[in-house]
């Protein structure tokens, strides 16, 4: 069987795959998304495969949403809140389960832990390595801690349950990396392409011909309201939402979180009272390109009082000049304002 071994010790520590095997030439394998959630709507790919041989990181629509040396797709959630009530991670294809590993906890590590995990070669955290046959296998990474429900040498169906999606090893947020291993090297499952050969070149994709999975430029994936000061690292921890804020509270906040902003991006949040006037709002041009941003508005209550009823929080992001034209990403917030 196929195996690119430096991949596979970032996974598992013993290290012991032939490298003989190859595919049937002309088959074309295809997978199912190997999660249980919605593509697009509440999960999302953030980083995808990076083509680019040389230093520069290019995704295979040669823009810049993954990072140097990436070899896999990272589909993430919205929060620690939805990860903590469990979104299923399942088989791509039917094939038999060789390694997994788990223990490793879903925390938010510090940089003496980052370290630890790069010298045992953990980086993805509790993982699953299945066997598809004629040299192809798949690499599920950041599974959530104790959630595994497969072993090795089981044999495992399209679609069957191997674990739930965490946060451990390498994540700064909860995702699940998914890796291709096939034809002596990495592949990029939306072309079908080894890793190696460049973007702009589609051979053929290996997503089940029935999905749709789309190239998802930037998303806005969560947000809401606070009576103060949002505390993006405890939001990041899985901070609740609050049902509704006091119509006495000394200060109204909307905030909202993207993935994959650029630089040149204008962001714009906005709060929307019940009367549908502008409560308040802020836009600015994103500086730096980032994987995760975080942004915010608000003010202080004092002289403008809250009324009682739905308040409505927007956020927008602009790309100008997207392949020609004007991208804009929108999405909205609601909370009620009661007494």
């Amino acid at each position: 069987m196929i195996m690119n071994k430096k991949i596979a010790c970032l996974i598992f520590t013993a290290c012991t795959f032939s490298m003989s095997a190859q595919a049937n030439e002309g088959e074309n394998p295809k997978f199912i998304f190997p999660l249980a959630c919605t593509y697009g709507q509440d999960c999302w790919p953030v980083n995808y495969v990076d083509v680019n041989p040389a230093d520069k990181a290019q995704d295979f629509e040669c823009k810049t949403k993954t990072y140097d040396g990436h070899k896999g797709s990272d589909f993430a959630l919205g929060s620690i809140t939805h990860m903590n009530k469990g979104v299923d991670v399942i088989a791509a294809a039917a094939g038999k389960v060789l390694r997994v590993r788990d223990g490793q906890s879903d925390h938010l590590k510090t940089e003496e832990e980052l370290e630890s995990l790069k010298r045992d070669k953990k980086e993805c955290g509790n993982g699953v390595l299945i066997d598809h046959g004629n040299g192809l296998q798949t690499i599920y990474c950041h599974l959530k801690q104790d959630s595994l429900i497969v072993e090795p040498k089981q044999k495992i169906r399209a679609g069957e349950k191997i674990a739930q999606i965490g946060q451990s090893g390498m994540a700064e947020f909860p995702h699940l990396h998914f890796g291709v291993l096939w034809e002596g090297g990495i592949i990029d499952p939306y072309t079908g392409r080894i890793n190696t050969q460049g973007c702009a070149a589609i051979k053929e994709s290996m997503w089940h011909p029935a999905l749709k999975m789309d190239y998802i430029p930037a998303v806005i994936f969560d947000g809401g309201f606070r009576a103060k000061s949002p505390d993006f690292e405890e939001v990041k921890r899985g901070e609740k939402h609050p049902e509704h804020i006091n119509i006495n509270s000394a200060a109204f906040v909307f905030w909202a979180g993207f993935y994959n902003v650029e630089a040149g991006d204008e962001i714009t949040v906005r709060i929307l009272d019940p009367d549908g006037k502008v409560f308040v709002e802020r836009t600015q041009a994103q500086e730096i390109t980032r994987t995760r941003q975080y942004y915010y508005t608000g003010r202080k209550i004092g002289r403008v009082q809250l009324k009682a009823g739905t308040y409505k929080g927007t956020a927008s992001l602009k790309r100008v000049q997207y392949d020609g034209e004007n991208m804009v990403k929108a999405r909205e917030f609601t909370v009620q304002v009661q007494d």
